[in-house]
């Protein structure tokens, strides 16, 4: 095999080691190499297989909610509820991410928060206005959605709360936002941790374990308490822990035995425990756990050089979290079209054609947003 590039053995002047031309694999190995020794890489090689459960986890979103948008199609649906753990994969894919992106770098915590800010803030507050302005414009026209200004604010600043249309949900005006709830008090605290040159997976896992205990020994309806104890929280560490045995070689392996195992595994526990009322469970286990088996094989299945490329899936991993941000109204628009056009009966091939042509609604919305 023939290298294109050149690997120097000490960082230049900026710190960083300097690589030419070279393909994904290659340049993966280089950057565990660097890491290792304590260097770092200016450009993050691309982890395809994150890329890939990132398009896995907004389609499985997708899927979860096409229940909700005819009510005919609701009860069929129901029987195959695996698709609301695609949260959990994005919680552990966030985990694993923020850590891969830091990980011998210098920042600080206000560095860190503002590109966490840059990435996630301006397409979330331009779909949460769009839907005040139009709702306001036209009242009839989300029927669920409800607002005044205290939730305006606290859906702009992350502030949990709930919701008015959803009296018994913590949901922001724009609904797949509750989960941003979550990422930006991961953010907030991991952005902390900054400042502690060692031990930061170790010290995040005992902050979470004990807000997490704490929200089980304390019965309180407090949105921001019921939010920032959740059981949810363990599952950004999990990711973490996932991306630091990845770094260190740790999931190195050249059979992709072991690797698709844990991903069956992971999807076959989610299929088992997709009917659980999480109400009164502990979700960071019956979905959290699978997830992080999904994750772990398909980034170990990665090390293996046997991982196919899929450029499509590569493109929806992009639009992810667009997708994600916009599903529910691209599907909430599919239904009414979908209503008038034909009359929907519970048949499996009307069901069938209403879930695929809503993913690709979804998807293609999500794109070109």
């Amino acid at each position: 095999m023939h290298l294109t590039c050149k690997l120097l053995d000490k960082p230049n002047k900026h710190g960083c080691l300097t690589l030419i031309t070279i393909n994904d694999i290659q340049k993966r190995a280089l950057y565990l190499l660097a890491a290792r020794k304590g260097h770092y890489i200016k450009h993050l090689p691309t982890i395809h297989s994150i890329q890939y459960l990132r398009a896995l986890a907004a389609l499985m979103v997708i899927f979860h909610h096409s229940s909700a948008q005819i009510d005919i199609y609701r009860g069929t649906l129901k029987q195959v509820n695996i698709g609301a753990a695609g949260v959990d994969v994005f919680f552990v894919i966030s985990g694993f991410v923020i850590w891969f992106t830091t990980y011998n770098r210098k920042s600080s915590p206000a560095k860190f928060m503002l590109k966490r800010i840059i990435r996630v803030v301006p397409l979330y507050w331009f779909v949460t206005l769009v839907i005040v302005v139009a709702g306001t414009a036209i009242p009839t026209l989300f029927k669920a959605t409800r607002f005044e200004w205290p939730q305006i604010i606290e859906s702009l600043l992350f502030i949990p709360h709930y919701s008015l249309g959803f009296p018994e949900k913590i949901w922001p005006i724009l609904v797949p936002g509750w989960t941003l709830n979550y990422e930006m008090f991961f953010y907030l605290c991991f952005g902390l941790l900054l400042l502690v040159p060692r031990y930061r997976p170790q010290i995040l896992l005992i902050v979470f374990s004990c807000l997490v205990l704490v929200g089980m020994l304390v019965d309180s309806q407090n949105a921001l308490f019921r939010t920032y104890t959740n059981d949810l929280l363990l599952e950004f560490v999990a990711g973490i822990f996932i991306a630091q045995a990845f770094l260190k070689g740790n999931l190195s392996t050249k059979s992709a035995v072991l690797p698709i195992t844990f991903c069956m595994l992971g999807l076959g526990s989610l299929i088992v425990a997709a009917n659980v009322d999480l109400s009164n469970s502990i979700r960071a286990i019956y979905w959290g756990i699978p997830a992080t088996l999904i994750v772990l094989g398909a980034v170990m299945l990665e090390s293996t050089g046997k991982l196919p490329k899929f450029r499509t899936l590569h493109l929806l991993g992009d639009a992810s979290y667009s997708i994600y941000l916009a599903h529910i109204y691209s599907l909430g628009i599919l239904g009414i079209i979908w209503s008038k056009l034909i009359t929907p009966e519970p048949t499996l091939v009307q069901i069938t054609s209403f879930v695929l042509t809503g993913l690709v609604v979804s998807s293609i919305c999500g794109i070109v947003l």
